[in-house]
This record gives C-alpha cells, structure tokens and sequence, in this order.
C-alpha cells in the first residue's frame, strides 16, 4: 500500500497527543486537553474535525467552544480532518483570533550519509536533561509557543516515553540543538531539528540528523516523516539535503496563549 505521508504524519500527532492529553470525543471531531499542562498550545486542542458543506460550521464552532468553556480549559488549535478544509471554518476561526498555519509534509526517499562536525556531539536528552532544558529556553518549541514553566515541564515528560528518542547536540560544554526521533508503529517522525541560533552554520543540524537517521536505519524503520513550516526555508533545506522530499500540506489553525484577542474556543 503507498504511504499517505500527510494521512501518516497526522497519525503521528494523534498518537504525540495521547502521550499526556486526555481525550473527548464531540460530534464533529476529538478534543485533546490537559489539565495538567493548561497553558501548553499543543496539549489543548480540536483535531480530527470533519465539516461538510452542507454542516453548520457556526453550530459546530459553538458546540466545541461551549465545551471547552463548561470544563474551563482554552483551545489553542484547530486541525482540520484529512480532506476537510473548510474554508468558511477558516474565515470563522480567523475571525476568532486564530491564525492560519500550513506545514509542508516530508517523507524520507533515500538514505544520506551526513557529514558531522568533529567538534558537535550527540547525546539521549534523558541523560542530560539541564542541556535539553536549556536548548529549550533558549528556543522554545513549537510555532508561537510562549516559554513557561508548564511548556518545559511537559517537554521533559515526554522524554520519560519510551517511543520518543530526543536527543540534544553539544559544542563543547554547551547545549547548540536538539532533535528528536519519534516512533507510531511502523512510522518514525523526525521532529523539532532545532539549531541554537549562536551555532548556526557550525554543522549541528547535519549531526542531529545524521544521528537520529542513523537510529531510524537501525530500527527498520521504513517510513520516515518530518514537518516544515511552509515559511521556514532553512529547516526545509535541512531535510531536502537530509534525504527528505515534500509530499503534502497540512493546515491547523492556532493560537497563542499570550494573544489577547478574544477568542471564544
């Protein structure tokens, strides 16, 4: 069977949720939220929603704020079913302060072998945890994600998750990336290459990928994926020289917790 890689990556995200949201199912979608983690974008939102056009796109809207209202949580995003943009949900939503956000889908092709700077080395975040927070508060994960205590304390508890292997890249004593290869049965998920900006250009995300790759080739894993803002030209260009090929767009809708917007879901 051809690998769906958009269908395949947002598999990936439902199962990334589960790792610390509960769950509730609504009549046109899935809501995930935390009470635990009520202030972390990615563990408060509506995915999976199916709209038709012959639906009430303003009914379905009410029916999800009102439940995020009743149970007190905010929902900062709204994922679209695979083949269910809508495009007068996405007027609505934008009129509610959420933003519109395209990722540019990715599935491995061919095996590179990556060059690696002698002086970058690679190492399990679970075991160097100060480094990975640091890499964290230095940049934050996630697109518009406001740094706070909650947004890292969830990061480290994942690390925690058996099918998630982070790593955090070093020059020298100091934290310089972080990269994280993540695993939903058959699929792996490359996710956050992230460069610290005072190391860029020293060859860190070649060292990232190249070993969390490595990891991937060791495992079998024959579909490997990664997302790319459709904007960010230079972690494209990352996973393009990595091997990767764009295959699909995925839309959400998001919004930050420090936007002051009113917002009713």
């Amino acid at each position: 069977m051809e690998l769906n890689t958009v269908n395949s990556l947002l598999r990936c995200t439902q199962a990334y949720c589960n790792q610390l949201c509960d769950k509730h199912t609504l009549d046109y979608g899935i809501v995930y939220y935390s009470e635990r983690f009520p202030e972390v974008p990615e563990l408060n939102q509506f995915r999976e929603v199916m709209i038709s056009e012959e639906d009430d796109v303003a009914a379905v809207f009410a029916q999800a704020a009102s439940w995020f209202a009743e149970n007190d949580i905010e929902c900062y995003r709204w994922a679209p079913a695979l083949g269910h943009a809508n495009d007068t949900l996405a007027e609505l939503l934008e009129e509610r302060g959420f933003d519109r956000y395209i990722d540019r889908a990715f599935r491995l092709t061919e095996w590179v072998e990556l060059e690696a700077a002698m002086d970058v080395r690679v190492l399990p975040a679970r075991a160097m945890r100060s480094a990975y927070r640091e890499s964290m508060e230095a940049v934050p994960p996630g697109t518009g994600a406001t740094w706070s205590s909650h947004v890292a304390e969830a990061c480290e508890e994942r690390l925690d998750d058996p099918s998630l292997d982070m790593f955090v890249a070093l020059v020298g004593k100091q934290p310089a990336g972080r990269c994280a290869l993540y695993q939903v049965g058959d699929l792996a998920q490359v996710r956050d290459v992230t460069v610290l900006p005072a190391f860029a250009d020293r060859g860190v995300e070649r060292a990232l990928l190249g070993h969390v790759l490595a990891l991937a080739k060791r495992l079998a894993m024959k579909n490997v994926l990664a997302l790319a803002e459709a904007d960010d030209a230079v972690r494209a260009a990352w996973l393009e020289h990595a091997g990767f090929v764009q295959d699909g767009t995925i839309a959400e809708f998001r919004r930050d917790p420090a936007d002051d917007r009113e917002s009713a879901a």
